[in-house]
This record gives C-alpha cells, structure tokens and sequence, in this order.
C-alpha cells in the first residue's frame, strides 16, 4: 500500500520509477477538487517543475493512478467535525497461532501451506457528497478490494485481519492504518476562484466544464503564464494546504493496561536499537506512528481538527515525523500533548535542503522532554523500531 500525503514533487518524485519496479496496487492520496488540483499545478508550474504528468492528474487524478500499476485508488475527503476516528473499546479475537494446531505459524508458511492468511480490511465511510463522476463512492458495507478509484470520508481506516482457514470468520487484529486530511478553510481560495473565472470568462458552477476549460488553458505556455500571475497575486510561498496524515499502530484499548499489573502477554512492546544512542525499551501504551506529511498544523484552524481527530490515540502515539521535515512553519508546541509521545522525526538531508529554522523546531521539541531525529534519504541516519505483541 502506498500512502501519499500530498502532490508537491518532493513527496511524489519518484513514483513512476517505484510503481515500475514493485507496484503498490492499493494507493490512499487526498482528494482534491478542480481548484486544488489547479493550485498544486500552477504550484508547480511557478516553481519550473510541471509536466505533462501534472496536467494528465489534473484532468483525470483516478486514470493518472491506474495507469500506473495501481489497482484501487481511494480520494480521501477532509475532515469535517462529525468525523470521527473508529471507536476503541473491546479487544481483538484470540491468538493468532490456532490452539489446535500447538505450533507457532510464520508468516513465510501461510502462502505454501494454506495455513492463517492475513488482509488490511477497509472500513469505509460514505463520501460527504457527490465529487467527481468518474469517482466511486465508497461503500461502508464492502471490505473487499475492488478495483477502480474510490472516494471516501475521513474516518476511513485499514485494519489487519487474519483467518486460519477459508471457511471461517476473518478475525480482527489489533493494528490499524487511519488516514486524516485536515480541513482547509481559506478565504483566499474564493477570491482566487472569483479571479480565475473573470480572466477565463467563465460564468456558472459546473466543475467539469471548468476543468476542460482550465486545462486548455495549462496547455499552452501564454495562457498558463495568465494563471500563475493570478496563483501569485493570491498565493505566496508555494501551496502547501492539503496534506493527508496517518497513524499507524494498536487500536484497542484495555482496561488497566497502563497499570504495571497488566499482562505481559497482552501488551504492544517497543525495541529502539541505535549505536549513538543505545538500547531503549518501552512497553504498554505507546508503540504507534504518527506522519504528518505537509500538514498545516501551526494554524489553529488546521491543527484543532487535527488534534480533536487523534486525541483519542495519544496513549499510543510514541513516534511523530514532524510536518513539513520539521519547518517552524508548519510547527506548533500543541502538537507534542500526546501522552505516550517519545520521538519527534524530522525527514531531509540538512546540508542539501533548507527547512525554515529547523534547529529552532528541533530544540523546542527537546524541551518538551521528546528525543528528536533528523533521518534521511541517503541511508546515512535511520531510526527503527521494532515492535511485537505476544499472544499466548
């Protein structure tokens, strides 16, 4: 599975090449309509890194991600402040290893030997309304993986399943992948709509029609050159608006597991091995992952919806990649309240990317008491964790 926060080309450079070599055939990305697959276009394009690759997304997102390697594309919608994450109480089935069989089952044996199979099931939530004909509206009843683009709600969320053989019951695991696009509420967007219809000469609300107008304009260099000094006038600093974040991690939550007295048999535990800095390990509570992407999260109309969303996980949250690869600003303190959390990550290579006051992120994080890393893609910094629960 391939989770993409958002469309800017550091985060999504590279995809064909990847999609060429080892397809992720399930693909989570945020839904965008007309205007801000528009925004992130003439982002691009004021940059000097658009393509023909951007205006083929542009005009048809859902194609774009089929017609490479994917199998099922799912829009996830922003939030609204009556989603809500899945709720926590009672427990996963039993252990995964079947008590009739007395034997530990590696997960290497499943595919040969037709023993317990495994599957991320999809919990959907209906789409807010109708978006985009070519999109599927998810259906909350289905978990299985149907081919084709979908769009769904936020609340949407992966849980991992197992079976031990084919005529019984998928069985729930104790282990989720909850996406979350924060809403964006931006008067500049109106106001840029208002312009670009009057430079167009485009009168009425169809979104359709104004994409195929706006994309004849993105085709030729003049008329795209109008759009960006529209995109300019408004927008300064790039678009960096619609970002997607996902938590991965436990989901249940027990009655007295944070107590010392719980059992050991039934707790998430954590091992954290780095020559720098040692041998750490933590158990009950915090095991999951929390990645932020690009997300907006230093507004206060941004990061409260956020923050209100996975308020609920902060038991569990002991790891953040912090947003925008740790940008003062993107960055709030407000984000460090989860209760579990340990490691704030900041993903670039310092000496080859600037990232506004970096050090300035970094150093309030560790005041709060939360151990900082800066990981990069050369493979010359890497944090791992790795994290089992016993099931006995």
């Amino acid at each position: 599975m391939l989770f993409v926060s958002h469309l800017h080309a550091d985060h999504i450079n590279g995809i064909d090449r990847l999609q060429a070599m080892a397809p992720a055939k399930t693909v989570f990305v945020p839904y965008l309509d007309t205007v801000e697959r528009l925004l992130f276009v003439l982002a691009d394009f004021e940059r000097g890194t658009a393509s023909r690759s951007s205006l083929d997304y542009f005009e048809d997102p859902g194609a774009w991600w089929l017609s490479r390697g994917a199998e099922r594309v799912i829009f996830l919608q922003q939030g609204r402040p009556d989603d809500s994450p899945p709720p926590r109480d009672g427990a996963p089935d039993g252990p995964v290893d079947g008590p009739s069989r007395r034997r530990r089952i590696e997960l290497e044996d499943a595919p040969k030997k037709k023993m317990p199979a495994a599957r991320l099931a999809t919990y959907f939530r209906a789409p807010h309304e109708v978006t985009d004909e070519k999109l599927i509206p998810a259906d909350p009843t289905s978990r299985d993986s149907e081919s084709g683009a979908f769009v769904a709600a936020s609340g949407s969320y992966l849980q991992l399943e197992w079976q031990a053989s084919p005529d019984e019951p998928w069985c729930r695991g104790d282990w989720i992948l909850l996406p979350y696009v924060h809403p964006v509420v931006d008067p500049t967007r109106k106001r840029f709509l208002t312009d670009l219809k009057k430079a167009l000469g485009f009168r009425g609300s169809d979104p359709a029609k104004l994409a195929k107008r706006l994309l004849e304009k993105l085709r030729s260099v003049e008329s795209a050159k109008i759009l960006v000094d529209i995109y300019s006038r408004h927008f300064t600093g790039g678009h960096n608006a619609v970002s997607m974040s996902l938590y991965s991690g436990p989901l249940w939550r027990r009655g007295g597991e944070s107590s010392d007295r719980a059992l050991p048999s039934r707790q998430w535990h954590s091992l954290l091995e780095e020559p720098v800095y040692g041998h750490q390990f933590w158990h009950r509570n915090g095991i999951g992952w929390l990645s932020t992407g690009d997300a907006a999260l230093r507004q206060d109309k941004s990061r409260r919806p956020w923050q209100d969303f996975f308020a609920d996980f902060g038991d569990r949250i002991a790891v953040m990649t912090l947003p925008h690869h740790g940008s003062a600003n993107n960055f709030h303190s407000d984000i460090l309240k989860f209760e579990a959390l340990q490691f704030a990550l900041a993903a670039t290579v310092e000496t080859r990317n600037r990232v506004a006051r970096l050090r300035e992120t970094l150093g309030e994080v560790e005041s709060k008491g939360i151990q900082t890393r800066v990981v990069d893609d050369e493979r010359l910094a890497r944090f791992t964790v790795i994290c089992e629960r016993r099931m006995s």
